[in-house]
């Protein structure tokens, strides 16, 4: 057998794995027969190949189908950032990036196999204060010309500019993360059970890590706060959030906020923070709705609900489908592509 299929099935075991989050022996306690540690690990390190019996108690186990495991790695992914509320245990860490890996994986091949060549230009920008941001997101808002409107669908907007976006299903201790997949292809990573307003402004925020370089004496938590400022002057520019409200105000309407919500996509929290930093309320009265929000659940409820229309990652499954279409490839290929069955993708499809 050649060494290379067998390094390739080693480490796409070890991916597998990880992307479930498992142990090598909670993986071999999962068999039947149960496997030791010690050989899942040599299958692993690319010492010995399973016959076809345990290849497809792997499969099983794993979720995943064997000709998965034999599939050469075409992406690495790296300088990721992550955007968490908490910190993110080392082993769920690992399991998202490899989750990134492997849908990367079958983004860039459809785009391969439909010829699509997608194109990154926006620019970087060394960045050292707020004013820095403020300016160079009006600058991106430009360039992506958008005016000074809601941004209808900012993943697409992002998509249509060479940014892969990628949605995972996880719990509150994630949100996001930004970097590089072969160096060169930019990424963001958005949890898609978030609130739409929320998931909106993690993608900008993220979008700012890519794109705003900070010096190396700014820290961790003023970089978070830079690409906040970045994230909310891309949803609601500063300019047309001051000609609605007014300079100065002391009471608001929940009225007027919900309208302004509704109109650019971004959460109450996120607009009262923003008039907060542009002076039109005082530290006070912030403090003051942070305080009504703590003390009163129904106030809570109200403030956070989310009234955004919902936005996903569609281009990659239109790819897949023009593929299918263009007959450049395969029922049991584009089922594999959307990890769904081909029953299932013959009912989506319906030429016209």
């Amino acid at each position: 057998m050649n060494k290379d299929v067998i390094n390739i099935f080693g480490r796409r075991l070890s991916q597998a794995r990880q992307m479930k989050g498992l142990s090598m022996e909670e993986l071999g306690n999962l068999l039947t027969p149960a496997v030791t540690r010690q050989a899942i690990n040599k299958y692993e390190k690319g010492q010995t190949l399973p016959d076809s019996r345990m290849l497809l108690a792997f499969g099983s186990a794993l979720g995943v189908k064997p000709d998965y495991f034999f599939r050469p790695f075409t992406v690495e992914v790296d300088r990721v950032m992550f955007r968490k509320k908490a910190k993110l245990p080392e082993k769920k860490s690992v399991a998202i990036r490899e989750r990134i890996r492997e849908e990367l994986e079958r983004y860039l091949e459809v785009e391969q196999l439909c010829g699509i060549q997608s194109r990154f230009a926006l620019p970087s920008v060394n960045i050292s204060s707020a004013e820095d941001v403020t300016g160079y997101a009006a600058k991106v808002r430009s360039l992506l010309k958008l005016g000074v409107d809601g941004i209808s669908n900012i993943i697409e907007v992002l998509e249509e500019n060479g940014i892969k976006i990628i949605e995972i299903s996880e719990d509150e201790s994630f949100e996001g993360l930004s970097g590089y997949a072969n160096d060169i292809i930019p990424v963001i990573v958005v949890n898609g059970n978030l609130s739409q307003e929320r998931k909106r402004f993690v993608s900008l925020h993220e979008l700012g890590h890519l794109l705003m370089i900070f010096q190396s004496d700014v820290k961790a938590k003023e970089m978070e706060k830079l690409c906040n400022i970045f994230a909310s002057e891309l949803l609601l520019p500063s300019s047309v959030l001051l000609s609605r409200i007014g300079l100065k105000r002391h009471d608001i309407s929940l009225a007027e906020l919900s309208d302004i919500q509704m109109q650019y996509g971004i959460s109450i929290d996120s607009i009262m923070e923003a008039m907060h930093r542009l002076d039109v309320i005082t530290q006070r009265r912030y403090e003051g709705y942070l305080k009504k929000k703590r003390s009163f659940p129904d106030f809570r409820a109200v403030v956070e609900q989310s009234i955004a229309i919902p936005e996903t990652t569609g281009r990659f499954v239109r790819m897949v489908y023009r593929a299918l279409a263009d007959e450049i490839i395969s029922f049991s290929k584009a089922a594999a592509l959307l990890n769904t069955s081909v029953e299932a993708i013959k009912r989506q499809l319906q030429l016209v």
